[in-house]
């Protein structure tokens, strides 16, 4: 990261996990008088385009692309998580969030304590509040994880930034069994929102 302050990865818009391929929105903040134009960066990572710069911090869109031996390595981690943004990078940290069961969390750490020193880590619980909390206490735990996914990737927006067969491939599961969890929840969801008291 020689020139580079530090790059922030504000945003995936598109990932395709048979490639190892993202492109996705990023912030790239230059040292002092360092014009990114005089950085050559890997054959992993392309800016696709220079959307503002403000001084030494420059918005792009990125493509990103995973080296072979590490995306056969993130097939045998079996990662099922999210992971949410920013990501935060520079010389001397890396920062992250993420959602996902406990046994993900912990291949997550494991994966990440190969590749240097952990300093820091917080967990913090899924929190609803209290009418949610009575709107999914009848979801199976598999039914929660999928709406949760499904949530966050963008299923449920108009339009949709992932279809059934996409979340289905992201979740590692068939599309019928994925779609039967999403009705199943969707279903006890809209009746516990439209129960009366």
């Amino acid at each position: 990261m020689k020139n580079i302050k530090q790059i922030e990865i504000l945003e995936v818009l598109k990932e395709n996990r048979d490639k190892g391929q993202n492109v996705g929105i990023c912030k790239i903040v230059m040292e002092e008088d360092q014009p990114l134009s005089h950085i050559k960066f890997s054959k992993y990572y392309e800016i696709l385009e220079i959307i503002e710069k403000n001084n030494c911090e420059y918005t792009c869109m990125v493509r990103v692309s995973t080296p072979p031996y590490f995306l056969k390595f993130l097939e045998l981690m079996d990662l099922d998580i999210i992971w949410q943004g920013p990501i935060i990078m520079n010389k001397d940290y890396m920062s992250f969030k993420c959602i996902g069961s406990a046994s993900s969390l912990d291949k997550v750490i494991k994966l990440f304590k190969l590749m240097g020193t952990i300093t820091q880590i917080s967990y913090n619980d899924a929190v609803y509040n209290q009418k949610n909390n009575r709107m999914l206490s009848s979801l199976t735990q598999k039914e929660l994880v999928v709406l949760q996914i499904a949530m966050e990737s963008g299923y449920y927006e108009y339009p949709r930034k992932i279809n059934g067969t996409e979340l289905a491939r992201k979740i590692k599961s068939s599309k019928s069994t994925v779609i039967e969890h999403l009705r199943k929840a969707e279903n006890k969801v809209m009746i516990s929102a439209l129960k009366r008291d």
